[in-house]
């Protein structure tokens, strides 16, 4: 396990921002902070989940909404608010939205090769839904 530096902000104000050393879990499925630093930036909880912790106990914890930069890269994703004992953690839940992975050898993030299966070929059974409006601009004719 390494650390990496965070930045996490709430969604109503992004431009709040808070930077954290978090310890890179990909055992944990989400992103963990403590609940004086969500609180402190607006995070409010959402929900409450079931987990079980890595010594086996099973915990009841609120989560939120929240948006982690890594870098110059940015996502809105799911944050579970930690208690004053825990570690900061990174989740495999938002290094998946990020894109990234983790390479052990060298002990950092990197660019991960993403997936889109389901893009590359027809699904028996499965009908597409004809695009309405182009997502790119067309080319200019000549």
């Amino acid at each position: 396990m390494f650390r990496v530096p965070i930045r996490i902000a709430s969604t109503a104000h992004p431009e709040v921002a808070r930077e954290l050393q978090a310890v890179v879990d990909t055992g944990s499925a989400y992103t963990l902070v403590p609940r004086t630093v969500a609180e402190a930036l607006g995070i409010r909880p959402i929900r409450r989940m079931e987990a079980r912790l890595a010594n086996g106990t099973r915990t009841v914890r609120d989560m939120g909404e929240a948006v982690v930069t890594i870098e110059e890269m940015r996502t809105t994703t799911w944050v579970v608010f930690g208690e004053p004992e825990d570690a900061v953690l990174l989740g495999a839940v938002t290094l998946q939205e990020l894109a990234l992975e983790v390479d052990p050898t060298a002990e950092r993030l990197r660019p991960a090769e993403v997936y889109m299966f389901g893009a590359a070929w027809t699904v028996p059974g499965v009908t597409r839904p004809t695009p309405r409006a182009r997502s790119v601009p067309p080319t200019p004719a000549a």
